[in-house]
């Protein structure tokens, strides 16, 4: 039986962010996609994806990682319960991967303070987020602290090779470099 790797889903995630990862995570990892709303979850470029599990149905315990893509709704994910969820996550020393403004809802979570982050906010949306961005902010296209991963927007393909080597996805090295756009083939 696979491991399990959980996706949150909202509506306008940017899907561009975590596809490199989904497609080098999929073949070790069993993806489990989740939305606070039924149904489907469109993306930010019209991509409509089914979620497969109830946030009621998740144990984090069964979970090597949560990953959180960025979108223009990000801001918006301050549901209770989801940041509930990403509180416990945290507290079991479960790894949490957010890239872009996904990050923001860590931090809506309380789960930056005392970590360093990185994200990806134009200086508006910085001043809006100005109370749940606690940790330390650093300028670096990915940033890993403790059980927390977070990358820029732009980073999406770097973001799914060390979330792979974290997950120990690959099977060597032609096929790291195969992601990475440097292979033979």
């Amino acid at each position: 039986m696979k491991k399990k790797v959980l996706v949150y889903l909202y509506p306008q995630f940017r899907e561009v962010e975590i596809m490199t990862t989904l497609s080098i995570i999929g073949k070790k990892y069993e993806v489990l996609p989740f939305s606070l709303l039924p149904g489907t979850v469109t993306s930010e470029c019209g991509l409509m994806m089914q979620p497969t599990i109830k946030m009621k149905n998740i144990s984090p315990m069964d979970y090597e990682m949560l990953i959180i893509p960025g979108g223009k709704q990000a801001f918006t994910q301050g549901n209770p319960r989801l940041l509930h969820l990403l509180q416990v996550f945290d507290r079991e020393g479960i790894k949490i991967a957010a890239i872009g403004n996904g990050a923001a809802i860590l931090g809506r979570a309380g789960i930056l303070n005392g970590k360093s982050y990185t994200i990806s906010l134009r200086e508006e949306e910085f001043t809006k987020t100005a109370n749940w961005l606690n940790g330390t902010y650093v300028a670096k296209q990915i940033v890993e602290d403790k059980n927390l991963l977070t990358a820029k927007s732009h980073a999406y393909i770097d973001f799914g090779l060390m979330i792979g080597d974290r997950l120990q996805c690959f099977d060597g090295l032609e096929e790291y470099n195969f992601f990475k756009g440097t292979s033979s083939f």
